[in-house]
């Protein structure tokens, strides 16, 4: 089953449904300075997003597969056939800046705006605005956005240790104030439409493109055998240089 549809904004995370079968989406997402194409193939506790990033005269291409039965996330760069592993919950590294403790805090309201048919999919309409606050050793911020989300019962990878994060100097305390309720029913499912506002400024635009579940082969979900592990430190070195090497410029 194949469907073609057209999304507007960001793409946030999404609270997941059960994923009865292999999932794989591509949206695209319009900015002032970049497009950015996502691919995203999901097959039980795994996940694969390939996210190309062409910003006119320099194109990226990151590849991450998050695997939640493993408890852990790897990167791969497919041209240098390299990736590097990091355990769910190591930031890769210490924190910087204050050290102690700190705190952050998301105030949601929310308004259900019903449900509208967005490409050939029955949709729920939600405003989002959350006011995020941070203290102490995270920081201290006060910034506000606002989200219009339209949200299909799509299956979406069900994972939540992979938000977990660690700073071994900073201990933080998250929290939820508001519409919590709210939020979570408006992020229940895909989002098949976004628009993401600064003020009352639209600044992002996503365009989905394609969604089907076809069944997905496995190793789709782990590093090809003739990749070579390394560290974080070395793949960023190893990049840097590729980078270096492609926009060199020819001598006369």
């Amino acid at each position: 089953m194949k469907i073609r549809f057209f999304l507007t904004s960001l793409l946030l995370g999404s609270v997941a449904l059960g994923a009865a079968a292999d999932v794989r989406y591509t949206s695209k997402t319009g900015a002032s300075t970049a497009t950015v194409t996502t691919t995203t193939w999901v097959k039980n506790k795994r996940q694969r997003m390939e996210m190309v990033t062409d910003m006119g005269t320099m194109k990226t291409k990151i590849v991450t597969l998050t695997q939640c039965d493993q408890r852990q996330n790897v990167t791969l760069d497919t041209d240098l056939k390299i990736y590097y592993v990091t355990p769910f919950g190591d930031g890769g590294g210490k924190a910087e800046g204050n050290q102690g403790n700190g705190t952050i805090t998301n105030t949601y309201t929310v308004k259900d705006l019903g449900t509208e048919t967005i490409a050939k999919l029955k949709a729920h309409h939600w405003m989002v605005t959350t006011q995020t606050k941070t203290t102490g050793c995270a920081g201290n911020t006060d910034n506000t956005s606002k989200v219009e989300v339209w949200t299909a019962p799509i299956p979406v990878l069900n994972c939540p240790e992979s938000a977990a994060q660690s700073q071994p100097t900073c201990k933080i305390k998250f929290e939820e104030k508001g519409d919590v309720k709210g939020m979570r029913s408006a992020y229940n499912g895909m989002p098949v439409k976004m628009i993401t506002y600064q003020g009352n400024q639209q600044t992002s635009v996503i365009e989905f493109v394609d969604y089907s579940t076809d069944a997905l082969a496995d190793n789709l979900f782990a590093p090809p055998s003739d990749y070579k592990k390394v560290t974080m430190a070395e793949f960023q070195q190893q990049q840097q240089q590729k980078m270096m090497q492609q926009f060199k410029v020819p001598q006369q």
